[in-house]
């Protein structure tokens, strides 16, 4: 029976208050510590966002929408013409292409969208449909009311989230380059160690 061999101690960070942190496997260090602090604080953002949008959606009368009907839903609306499922794709950062398109069906049966047969290709467009404009429209003043009421009052905000969207998009090309790098090696083996 092969012993297992116990994971390196990694040394203590310089600030003693982080210690606990250096503890983690993704705490190797400050930075380490930080980037997790920062994953951990998106997780649970995105988290609240969901709730919350799944709430106001609910308020609005949409109260069996899923969350990712509701973004894509937004996202046809903010077009002002058709919409194929690649160009969604693209605006979303997905590349779940069959699992959008079965979204977006859900969302015509629902009556939200409407599907426009492409007039030269085969690819089909979507465009927001009456009803669907109604529920974004009820949806933006509610969360008008309710959201933007309260972040309102934070110091300077519109430079914090201004700041906030050019660091996460910074971010995004970095993880997406992540995951492009991770996927050219071969997936670890336990037998290969």
């Amino acid at each position: 029976m092969a012993k297992k061999s116990k994971p390196a101690q990694q040394s203590a960070p310089t600030d003693e208050g982080d210690w606990l942190h250096s503890q983690w496997p993704l705490g190797g260090g400050r930075h380490a510590i930080q980037t997790t602090e920062f994953e951990w604080a998106v997780m649970r953002f995105f988290s609240a966002f969901q709730r919350s949008c799944e709430q106001l959606a609910s308020t609005a009368g949409a109260p069996d929408a899923s969350f990712q009907e509701l973004v894509l839903l937004h996202v046809v609306a903010m077009q002002h013409h058709p919409q194929g499922a690649a160009s969604l794709a693209r605006q979303l950062n997905r590349d779940d292409i069959a699992n959008l398109q079965y979204t977006l069906r859900k969302l015509e049966g629902k009556g939200f969208i409407r599907k426009i047969d492409g007039l030269r290709s085969k690819t089909a467009m979507y465009e927001i449909s009456d009803e669907g404009h109604k529920t974004v429209s009820r949806y933006a003043e509610i969360r008008e009311k309710l959201l933007n009421s309260k972040t309102q009052m934070l110091t300077e905000i519109d430079d914090r989230l201004g700041e906030a969207s050019q660091l996460l998009a910074v971010l995004t090309g970095i993880y997406d380059d992540v995951a492009r790098s991770a996927a050219t090696y071969t997936p670890y083996s336990e037998d290969e160690r």
